[in-house]
């Protein structure tokens, strides 16, 4: 599921970003930081899969939230929760959270693997985001897959510029000497 879900979107999205976030005994703890090489992410991500205690939403957020809040404006922020629990232990109001993450237009969605939770579901409306619970295996697999493309950007999305080009070769008055050059002076 996740491992092809991440091989999938650098296929898709080559110069993307991602990093990984997971939340335990009421922490959230960065696994990795934004990047662009899979195999580092999924390394990472299967040498530390033990889950203990309960799930921070909100820490985890706000985790996220630190990680793109500095992104350009051009580019697409998102947050891609798999929530396999009922219950999250968070220490403030998670409401403030999500006004954070829509003031920087970052989406928040939430595939629970469990049942629907009345707060992710509430979290994903105000972030802009979208809300699912999965069936069965399949639809889990469809339902990340889904979550591969880029969201379109928005209308008032501002987007800089680089100048590239190649560079230009300067011709020179001398000829340059070649091998044959050389051979015919001997």
């Amino acid at each position: 599921g996740v491992v092809s879900f991440i091989y999938e979107y650098f296929d898709q999205n080559p110069i993307s970003q991602i990093g990984i976030i997971v939340t335990r005994n009421s922490r959230a703890e960065k696994l990795t930081d934004l990047g662009g090489n899979p195999k580092h992410h999924i390394g990472v991500l299967q040498n530390s899969l033990k889950c203990q205690g309960e799930p921070s939403l909100q820490n985890s957020l706000e985790m996220a939230y630190q990680s793109l809040k500095h992104m350009p404006n051009h580019a697409s922020r998102e947050i891609l929760v798999l929530m396999a629990s009922l219950t999250t232990c968070d220490p403030g109001n998670i409401l403030v959270t999500c006004q954070s993450l829509s003031a920087r237009s970052i989406q928040c969605s939430i595939v629970g693997l469990a049942a629907e939770v009345y707060l992710c579901k509430k979290v994903c409306k105000e972030t802009k985001g979208q809300y699912h619970v999965i069936i069965d295996e399949s639809h889990y697999k469809d339902i990340l897959m889904q979550h591969v493309t880029p969201p379109p950007a928005l209308a008032d999305t501002e987007a800089s510029l680089i100048r590239m080009g190649f560079p230009h070769h300067k011709e020179e008055a001398m000829p340059s000497y070649s091998m044959s050059c050389v051979l015919n002076e001997l």
